[in-house]
This record gives C-alpha cells, structure tokens and sequence, in this order.
C-alpha cells in the first residue's frame, strides 16, 4: 500500500473543494482537468462522456487541454476502440472496482510501439504515457472518464500518482452526481435561487411525507435532507459528526428501501 504524504492529501481535498464550487459540467470539466494536470503531473488532458445504450457503451465527447484540434472528436468516433487503455479500464468495469489504469501496466513497449493506434494516433501527439481516471457511481456504468497524459521523453505514472489520482476519482464523482441530481431537479422545478425547496405549497407530496412513506429512519431522514440540499457524503459525515462509511452506509440503506440503486435516482424519486 503507497503512503501519501501531506502535500499529497491536501491535493486530494483542494480538488474536491474545487469541483464542489463548479455549478455545471462544463465548469466541473475544466476545472477537473486543469486541477488534476497540475496535481498528478500531466502536460496535456481530456473528458469524455460515457453512456450506456443497450447494454454498449457509448463514448462522447468533452473538454480538452492540450491536445490537437480535432484530436478528441477523432478518439471518440473510432479510435477509442484501438485504444488498449481504455478497453482496459472497460474490462475493469466488470471484474474490479479500480478507478486508474495506466499504460505501463497494460502493453509492454515492444508492443506498444507496434501499435497502429499509438503509430497512428498517440504518436503525431507527443502522448506517449497514459492514465485512466474513470467515474462511476457504485456497481453501475461509468459517467465520465478522464485521460492524463505524458511524453515519451517524461517518466511514467508512479505508484503514488496512481494513489493520488484513486483517492481524487469519488471526490470528482461525487460532483458529478451532485451537479447531476441539481440539474435533473431543477428541470422539475425543485430548486430555488438558494437551495432546495422542500415544501410544497399546492398540494403535492412534500420531502418528508415520501420520506415516512418509505420508512426512512430519523438518520436517515437526517441524511437524505442534506444530500437534498446537494452536499457529498464527505460534507453530510461532517455536518451529522459522523464517518463518511456511516453516512455511505444509511444510503444505502435508504435505496434498499425506496428501490434505486444511486442518489441521482434517489432525489428524482423523493421530489418528483
């Protein structure tokens, strides 16, 4: 197990103090990449949107830095599917929980060099080393995934970057879904300019009659009105002085017994 340092931890919560500040994905986007190129040590970056469709997924394209125009568009309409690192981290998505591939752990250089897709693709880039970062909700298809990137004449990614960057995927994912949640809210008319309205005033079922409906315990009650409010487990298990497992733990709890399976849903179901 790698032991990160203080500089390294405070990175981790410098970045998730960041992305909770983001108001949208785009923002969220930029932010992300340019925080974690600076964090990890990556000279250029992208964002891609991952999808499933009919059990496929789908792969559309986001921000990027420091990558030739059309560069992205080009991976996401058919070079992804040369891509040895990204089919790696998909094969993940099945037989582990990783959150991080990098290249040098997945083709050695003989091969890799004999690629078309790094001959073809990476090469004319200056891309030489590669890191995964995906971002998905527990036990379901990844939302988002994001691409650090090296020179061949730079070293790789080291076991401790590796660390780093694991610890920074739920921080960013938990962004993700709380810009998410906010979105889908607000399309239905849940959110006001500074919060979450939860009483209703024409008759509707309010928050705390579909929490009693599903027999939310008091705690849980506790916790589902903060993620309400669109704070992550971090912040919930700070606000409740309790951990960030116990807080996980009363989620999912609270999914068993409204049947959903992410917050995202979770939110849709108690406010829509």
């Amino acid at each position: 197990m790698v032991a990160l340092r203080t500089r390294d931890l405070q990175d981790v919560v410098d970045i998730s103090h960041r992305a909770l500040e983001c108001d949208n994905m785009n923002q969220l986007q930029k932010e992300a990449l340019a925080s974690m190129e600076r964090a990890i040590g990556a000279r250029s970056s992208i964002y891609a949107h991952l999808s499933l469709s009919q059990q496929q997924i789908r792969i559309s394209e986001g921000q990027d830095r420091g990558v030739p125009a059309g560069a992205m568009a080009r991976w996401c309409a058919g070079y992804h599917r040369q891509d040895p690192f990204m089919q790696s981290y998909l094969t993940c998505l099945s037989t582990s929980s990783r959150n991080v591939i990098v290249s040098s752990e997945v083709i050695s250089h003989h091969d890799y060099v004999a690629t078309r897709f790094y001959n073809e693709f990476l090469r004319p880039q200056s891309i030489y080393h590669v890191m995964i970062i995906g971002l998905r909700p527990s036990g379901r298809a990844p939302f988002g995934v994001i691409g650090l990137h090296r020179s061949a004449g730079e070293r790789g990614f080291s076991r401790l970057e590796v660390a780093k960057a694991d610890l920074m995927a739920p921080c960013l994912r938990g962004a993700v879904e709380r810009i998410q949640a906010r979105e889908l809210l607000s399309r239905h008319g849940h959110v006001t300019p500074r919060g979450v309205d939860v009483v209703a005033t024409d008759g509707t079922t309010t928050l705390e009659q579909r929490m009693e409906k599903f027999g939310l315990s008091r705690r849980e009650k506790e916790v589902v009105e903060l993620l309400h409010q669109g704070l992550t487990s971090m912040h919930i298990a700070d606000r409740l002085n309790i951990s960030v497992r116990t807080v996980n733990n009363h989620l999912r709890s609270v999914y068993d017994k409204s049947g959903v399976h992410n917050r995202t849903a979770l939110l849709y179901q108690l406010t829509c």
